[in-house]
């Protein structure tokens, strides 16, 4: 995990495991349709996630090609594998129709001008949808009865567990003008009544229209984003700035061609960029090209004083513009390969046991991390840190990447060490391994307390 001045960003790597076997349709007849097991589920999501990236988000595309599928397979059986009680008890199925139109989109889109898909959750990404999280899965509890889980209740409706109990109950959704605590219904926003500290007043409402006051693009229309009021994306020529909450604030085909997460940036919608066109981020860039020779040595306080230049990837042992902020901004190195930050070349990509840089957690392969040693940036490709060991390392004084903790917690702002569990129940906490029973539940008031751990 990592922090960021602007946002809490949060990053997941993906693992290797064997192909998995190719989709079986049902033997129960045409109507029954393709219905897939999770191993399948896993193995079109694969597929689809590596050719979307190989085609438009060469900037982020870091796994060799012969690796992508996976490595894409490991991260989406990792979340299988969490999911699995709610599997058994049948609470829970794949929602196989959703899986192959999820692959059929991936494969004919065009290429939003955005982050990839499975970017962290800070800025919005495509294919959201398409997730075992979001949209893949179907839940079969009914309102009224009992859930594990978000996942286990049925379309409509919520798992509501106040006081940070283990089992709650799923219950519809707040319609307009109801209390928001246990979230809205669908086209629907939680209104905070302009008393951002007090929950009590929080009422649904609906999303903004058109010319209509808003404080983010959240509380628009889908179609609209906020500057002050909700307005249209912009044309061909007009200005444009980076807005996390949505893909592009520019009309689709068109890019903003600006820097993302410098406050205060102003770029202008344009047609991605050819070969060899000036850009200043990777999207402005036409497909199978990123934008490279950026310097991004005061970011994020500040953008690139240069802007790059659209081309290929760098191949392997050719010179590249490293940064410590990779993993937010891509770099210009094919995949399979990282800038070294010290040779400033696309090298290939450490593995477990090899040398690494903490700061770009440039390391492959399924739960493996890069492991800072001492104050300085190199470690080692390892699993989560232990007790006592390394698990954060300062970039700026704002700025600190993160690794899990095996057991406990990671002291990111202090010693940053691993540090056992030392919370007891109903003590305030922010993360599961501060509590010694090993979960930090919300509370009814919007609090974080050490709770009982769940069975």
């Amino acid at each position: 995990m990592t922090s960021a001045p602007h946002a809490p960003w949060c990053v997941l790597w993906a693992a290797a495991l064997s192909a998995c076997p190719m989709p079986a349709t049902s033997d129960a007849g045409t109507d029954a349709g393709v219905m897939l097991s999770p191993v399948e589920l896993c193995d079109h999501l694969a597929s689809a996630r590596c050719e979307v990236l190989a085609r438009c988000y060469l900037a982020f595309d870091r796994s060799e090609p012969a690796d992508c599928r996976s490595l894409e397979q490991a991260r989406c059986l990792q979340q299988y594998d969490a999911l699995r009680p709610s599997f058994e008890a049948g609470t829970v199925s794949i929602d196989s129709a959703h899986v192959l139109a999820c692959e059929s989109r991936m494969a004919g889109s065009a290429c939003p001008p955005s982050f990839p898909p499975g970017y962290p959750n800070v800025a919005a990404h495509p294919f959201s949808d398409c997730e075992l999280s979001s949209g893949l899965l179907v839940g079969h509890v009914a309102s009224g009865q009992s859930c594990a889980n978000a996942l286990e209740c049925v379309p409509g409706t919520q798992c509501i567990k106040p006081g940070g109990v283990c089992l709650g109950t799923c219950a519809s959704a707040a319609t307009e003008g109801e209390p928001c605590g246990v979230g809205c219904g669908p086209g629907l926003l939680c209104d905070d009544q302009h008393t951002p500290n007090d929950f009590t007043d929080d009422k649904c409402a609906a999303v903004r229209r058109l010319n209509e006051q808003c404080q983010s693009s959240l509380e628009c229309q889908a179609d609209l984003i906020c500057k002050t009021t909700c307005r249209p994306r912009g044309q061909k020529g007009e200005s444009c700035a980076f807005d996390a909450d949505r893909l592009s604030t520019c009309e689709p085909g068109l890019a903003c061609d600006v820097t993302p997460f410098v406050l205060g940036q102003v770029g202008t919608c344009v047609e991605p960029k050819a070969l060899f066109e000036r850009c200043r981020f990777h999207w402005s860039c036409a497909a199978g090209l990123v934008c490279a020779d950026l310097i991004f040595d005061g970011f994020p306080d500040s953008a690139p004083v240069d802007d790059g230049v659209c081309r290929p990837p760098n191949e392997k042992d050719t010179n590249c513009s490293p940064t410590p902020y990779a993993l937010y901004v891509g770099d210009q190195c094919a995949a399979g390969t990282s800038c070294h930050p010290d040779q400033k070349k696309c090298l290939t990509s450490p593995r477990l046991g090899e040398t690494c840089s903490a700061a770009a957690q440039n390391c492959v392969g399924v739960d493996v991390y890069c492991k800072p040693a001492g104050s300085s940036d190199q470690g080692t490709c390892t699993g989560p840190a232990g007790n006592g060991d390394r698990c954060a390392f300062t970039i700026s004084a704002a700025n600190t990447v993160q690794i899990p903790c095996a057991t406990g917690w990671c002291d990111a702002a202090s010693t940053q060490t691993c540090r056992p569990a030392f919370r007891e129940l109903n003590s305030e906490c922010t993360v599961d391994g501060e509590c010694t029973s090993g979960r930090c539940a919300v509370q009814q008031d919007h609090s974080l307390r050490c709770a009982n751990a769940c069975n």
